[in-house]
């Protein structure tokens, strides 16, 4: 039950309340142990969820990276402990989180690799854009959504042609796939939301699966802010698609 809890927090990308880092202060017994204790109210359940903010923004504003690396390792330190404090060490945004991320990001179990992408993605660092984009074909699907979504979080355009390639992949096209992983990169592609994506989205349009192109339609209307529908086939929207967006 614990860990199937622990999987639906990062289906659900249930990170606690936006928080954002204060000063670095000087780590003592009692300042560790108010970590602790606030890590877990964060990732109490069954606390009201203004009380879990509170706490998880506590523990944010302590600028502890290394308590919470040390509970993050610690065999003892329960699911949704370890999620929440992977998750705590992105608004954080010093070196030692973002070290620790990044080293947790080879972390052999797929939960801690999908907390670690949204840690990540919080800290809106486009310098880490590509070591998240390395794991667009992780071995499991769930961290390459986690990748997906982490890059259209960050919005940066760099990442386009890696979101396409994970598109065009043959290993996310197999039967074992996800029918919705290959939507998530172009949904990926439209929340960078920049006029650099058309050409991308565009290209997408000839894709064999109705899913991604309906996906990428749609995500080009909202970036042209109109609409080819009205009298014209598919497949004429697609080619007024790839002409408005230089695609040929």
């Amino acid at each position: 039950m614990r860990r199937a809890r622990f999987v639906m927090m990062a289906v659900l990308g249930l990170a606690m309340g936006e928080a954002h880092a204060g000063e670095v202060r000087a780590s003592t017994p009692e300042s560790r142990a108010a970590v602790v204790a606030d890590l877990g109210r964060a990732a109490d359940a069954e606390l009201p969820r203004h009380l879990r903010e509170e706490a998880y923004t506590r523990v944010v504003t302590t600028q502890d990276a290394a308590t919470l690396l040390t509970l993050i390792r610690a065999a003892d330190t329960s699911d949704e402990k370890r999620w929440v404090a992977i998750r705590a060490l992105g608004p954080m945004r010093n070196g030692e989180s973002r070290d620790a991320l990044l080293g947790l990001l080879e972390a052999p179990e797929a939960v801690v690799r999908i907390a670690v992408l949204g840690a990540l993605a919080d800290r809106g660092d486009t310098t880490l854009s590509g070591r998240i984009a390395m794991r667009l074909p992780d071995k499991a699907i769930l961290v390459r959504v986690a990748a997906a979504r982490a890059l259209g979080q960050l919005r940066d355009t760099s990442t386009l042609p890696d979101l396409s390639r994970a598109l065009a992949d043959g290993s996310n096209q197999d039967a074992g796939s996800s029918p919705w992983l290959r939507v998530t990169f172009v949904e990926a592609m439209i929340a960078i939301g920049t006029q650099e994506a058309a050409p991308w989205l565009a290209r997408a349009l000839e894709d064999r699966d109705p899913a991604v192109v309906d996906a990428a339609m749609v995500g080009l209307e909202g970036l042209a802010g109109f609409t080819y529908r009205e009298g014209r086939t598919r497949d004429e929207q697609v080619t007024a698609w790839k002409r408005w967006a230089g695609v040929r």
